[in-house]
């Protein structure tokens, strides 16, 4: 037996939550369905995804029907031997976490390919339990397994379950509950190499699978995957459908019905309530309170509470995608590409995961095995739209734009030719080639159709940090900024136009107006919010509603509203997001991070709006000089193309190689 594996016995349970005499382990390859077991035994809204790399650290919780037994959720690993930081962090939990129990979970569709891990878990010496999941999808392709046969080989119980039909589920704890309690012995395979382990498994496999001929006839058929994967993947096709599904997405979230529903709060719920609680506190005779509550704390959290019917259905929506299987497509069309900007599949992966919080995906790039890599992914990721930006893209959207929700989609597509030009920048900048050994492997799993209860547990939990948030960061950034907008630094009563926030408001103003925050004369408010959102992103909307009691129309022209929420789309992202970049790779390519960001936000939105205002003031020449970059593009292209061409040799179509080639 490899000593590399072998452990104490009776070791003390693992302690991490305070209560719990037992905790069970999960531990399987990406994609085997841990973490929608993990969320049938404690009831938790971890994030549920048809794709690997869902999860990149332990999460811990108890298990629903009986408190004293934690459930711990590891990050996917095919091997104890880590190749990536996130199976480091499986790897050394088992090692060092001291669980009583390991419920090696397989999927039994994919069972030969699974069961590499198991041979090395049941050599740790802890009692290992395997959950054979995804029954019923074994059962529609024929296979029956026999789980006494791989019991006698393994030395352990194999439970067969289906984690999403919650079947099997209570008898696969009963059993791993009885194994805690009992000593347990390393179990030997009878093989050391993975050459040897492999062949083991092969032969086990073939004497405890059997497959139904009739079915496995009828399977043989174009699946309805491999149907749907002809179109989504096409090489042709896989780019415009994938820009035709988030146009939707946003379409729905941001724009028609979300739109519909945040109106309803922004434009009735919200003025009844202030004047509701104004009437009231027009009894105390205190003016300043009743503007502290009324406008300070209803009116600023209120301006990011509307939104928040926009964020729900936006993650609804990606919810739906990811479930389905149909995001690990794109991950798997995405790489070629990302490849020649020094990124790859696994960094599309990460910033997916940014539409909803930078934090998390930042976390997610453990699963990136090269540095460079995953350094420029941690700095680009927060170009991604999160959901606190989205709050400002649909507050301009709404109120500036027209409610047009082909701008909301803009910015998204902004934000993906961002992440390209500046993945170009970061490979020039750091000029270093990528590792040879960073192959991008991604199983494309079977489509699923979505649960309606994952799908709803996503949004709900989504829903409730976005409400968390405005219930404490927002809420106490709006009783600061009343606070500042209200005083001067002497703490005298002031008009806002002297207060502290103007003050600082005025000093920082001229850095923006080339970008057009000073276009409508309220240069120095877009100034200060822009400032806050480091705070968190949906300060942005609060400190403008605050400063600008009167509305924000007329406050700055429309291309002066893109330009400003194109540059917080980009800059710096919030406190939290930093931390995350700093802990991830470091305060020094921490620090080039945000400088990066900042520079690149400056630039787009200098672009946005000295482009915009040449077109507006001389439609003419601008237009013939979009004219004239285009030809020029087309014909730096072309040229390209025949000295490309001119130098491959004749006889092979693509090669250059000219001598010493057989067909000369």
């Amino acid at each position: 037996m490899n000593n590399k594996y072998i452990l104490i016995n009776n070791k003390k349970p693992d302690t991490h939550i305070t209560g719990t005499t037992c905790t069970v382990a999960l531990v399987g390859n990406p994609n085997s369905g841990k973490t929608t077991l993990f969320n049938t035994l404690t009831g938790s809204n971890q994030k549920v995804g048809n794709w690997p790399g869902v999860t990149v650290e332990r999460k811990t919780g108890t298990y629903k029907q009986d408190s004293s037994v934690a459930i711990v959720d590891t990050p996917g690993i095919y091997s104890l031997t880590p190749f990536t930081p996130e199976e480091t962090v499986a790897r050394d939990y088992l090692t060092t976490g001291n669980p009583n129990v390991i419920l090696n979970v397989v999927d039994s569709t994919n069972l030969e390919r699974n069961l590499y891990l198991t041979t090395q878990l049941v050599e740790l010496g802890i009692p290992t339990v395997v959950a054979l999941n995804m029954q019923d999808e074994a059962q529609k392709k024929g296979i029956a397994i026999d789980s006494t046969v791989l019991e006698q080989a393994f030395g352990c119980r194999f439970v067969g379950i289906s984690a999403a039909k919650n079947t099997g589920i209570e008898q696969l704890i009963d059993i791993c509950l009885k194994a805690g309690n009992k000593t347990h012995a390393s179990h030997c395979v009878g093989a050391r190499t993975a050459e040897q382990r492999y062949s083991f498994i092969s032969d086990t496999v073939k004497k405890a699978q059997t497959v139904d001929a009739k079915v496995a006839k009828h399977s043989n058929q174009p699946t309805v995957t491999e149907k749907i994967d002809k179109i989504v993947l096409n090489k042709w096709l896989a780019f415009p459908i994938f820009a035709a599904i988030m146009t939707l997405v946003f379409y729905l979230s941001v724009g028609s019905v979300g739109s519909f529903l945040s109106g309803l709060i922004n434009d009735m719920f919200t003025p009844a309530l202030q004047s509701l609680v104004a009437s009231w506190l027009s009894k105390t005779n205190l003016p300043w309170l009743t503007s502290l509550i009324v406008d300070g704390i209803i009116g600023g959290v209120m301006s990011v509470v509307g939104f928040l019917p926009q964020v729900m259905l936006l993650f609804g929506c990606i919810s739906v995608l990811e479930a389905s299987g149909y995001m690990s497509r794109i991950a798997f069309i995405t790489d070629r590409l990302l490849n020649k900007i020094g990124l790859g599949g696994r960094s599309f992966v990460s910033m997916i995961l940014g539409c909803g919080c930078s934090v998390p995906a930042i976390m997610a790039t453990r699963t990136i095995k090269n540095a460079n890599e995953r350094n420029a992914t941690v700095t680009l990721t927060p170009f991604m739209p999160c959901s606190a930006k989205l709050a400002v893209i649909s507050f301009f959207t709404s109120y500036i734009l027209g409610g047009n929700a082909l701008f909301a989609i803009s910015f998204y597509f902004m934000s993906i030719l961002a992440v390209i030009l500046g993945g170009l920048c970061l490979k020039l900048i750091s000029r270093k080639k990528q590792d040879l050994d960073n192959a991008f492997i991604m199983e494309l799993p079977t489509y699923r159709l979505p649960t309606l209860s994952n799908v709803w547990k996503q949004m709900k939990d989504r829903g409730k940090a976005f409400l968390v948030k405005a219930g404490t960061v927002i809420f106490l950034a709006s009783v600061v900024l009343w606070l500042t907008t209200n005083f001067n630094f002497r703490f005298q009563s002031v008009d806002t136009s002297n207060s502290m926030l103007a003050s600082l408001g005025k000093l920082i103003a001229p850095i923006f107006v080339p970008l057009g925050f000073n276009d409508g004369g309220c240069g120095w408010q877009f100034s200060v919010a822009t400032l806050s959102g480091i705070a968190a992103k949906e300060t942005v909307v609060t400190t403008l509603n605050i400063l600008l009691p009167q509305g924000i129309k007329g406050t700055i022209s429309g291309l002066g509203a893109y330009s400003f929420v194109a540059y917080n789309l980009l800059t710096v992202p919030c406190v939290a997001t930093i931390s995350a970049s700093f802990a991830e790779q470091g305060k020094l390519n921490g620090l080039k991070s945000m400088l990066f960001q900042m520079c690149t936000a400056y630039i787009v939105s200098l672009c946005i709006y000295q482009l915009g205002s040449l077109a507006n003031k001389h439609t003419a020449t601008f237009t013939v000089a979009v004219i004239l970059t285009v030809v020029f593009v087309a014909m730096f292209l072309a040229v390209k193309f025949l000295l490309k061409r001119r130098g491959q040799c004749s006889c092979c179509n693509g090669c250059t190689l000219k001598t010493n080639c057989k067909k000369q």
